[in-house]
């Protein structure tokens, strides 16, 4: 519980500060919510952030590293020379997860596919299977990704 404290002393930045703060406080697990149509009822916070999709860390480790870029890994070309073909898959991979950030002409995204959304990893992983099932070639997996990206309207790498 806050003591009261002598406003007098206070600046005016420091008064709205507390006043933000214990506003804050004022909402609890439940509050009444006014539909005109269907009258009042009580809404229960809890149960509404519960409801949210929640990110675990875990799962996207794995996905991330032990799914997705190990099948790729696995299934793009490996050497030096090949590096310029696994850089062009993977920049469109990585617009489709990091939803539509591209790099700028400093070669900096400005977001990371490791934080990406689960659900947009679990995308990609849905088109590199369907590319090593079809025993497509890698402009096939290119494309699979490029078609992806303009279904999303994220646009492609510059």
């Amino acid at each position: 519980m806050a003591k009261k404290i002598d406003k007098k002393n206070l600046s005016q930045e420091e008064i709205e500060r507390r006043e933000i703060l214990q506003k804050a406080e004022e909402v609890k697990e439940e509050q009444l919510k006014l539909d005109i149509e269907e009258g009042i009822d009580v809404e229960n916070e809890y149960n509404n952030l519960l409801d949210q999709s929640i990110d675990d860390p875990v799962q996207k480790f794995q996905l991330y590293y032990k799914v997705l870029n190990k099948l790729l890994r696995a299934n793009l070309p490996k050497g030096k020379e090949n590096e310029p073909i696994r850089r062009i898959i993977y920049d469109e991979k990585n617009i489709l997860i990091n939803r539509g950030n591209k790099k700028d002409e400093k070669g900096i995204r400005g977001s990371d596919g490791r934080m990406a959304y689960l659900e947009d990893i679990e995308v990609a992983i849905e088109v590199v299977m369907h590319w090593i099932s079809s025993k497509g070639s890698y402009q096939d997996l290119y494309m699979l990704f490029w078609k992806k990206n303009e279904e999303m309207n994220y646009g492609h790498q510059d």
